[in-house]
């Protein structure tokens, strides 16, 4: 399947197999974050308290719009729900979510895991 943002006149949406799919949400996942950094620099150089907060608020919304992406991406794609379990950026002890489980499911920081339950 080819790489592109663009649908080809026979690929719709709704016949969209699941490898283009994760192509359409890594490249939503890019959007997000050069919005996170573009309103970033914006809040940055703005005096204006109240622009300054509702522009915090929206790239707190952005943010959360990573978060939601990334969840979504290693529930469907196994190679990178494997890559999330193996933290290699704090010891296993300090992780949020303990690597000890055999469940990789488990291993994924979720919402739902975070707060005890599944």
């Amino acid at each position: 399947m080819a790489y592109s943002k663009t649908e080809t006149k026979d690929e719709s949406v709704k016949d969209a197999g699941l490898e283009q799919v994760i192509i359409w949400l890594r490249e939503d996942l890019i959007g997000e974050l050069e919005a996170i950094n573009q309103y970033q620099a914006h809040i940055d150089r703005i005096d204006n308290e109240e622009v300054r907060e509702l522009l915090e608020h929206i790239r707190d919304d952005e943010k959360e719009h990573v978060a939601e992406i990334t969840h979504l991406l290693a529930r469907i794609d196994v190679i990178q729900r494997e890559k999330f379990a193996e933290d290699h950026t704090m010891a296993q002890e300090d992780r949020v979510v303990s690597g000890a489980s055999t469940d990789v499911d488990e291993k994924v920081a979720t919402i739902g895991n975070l707060f005890g339950k599944k």
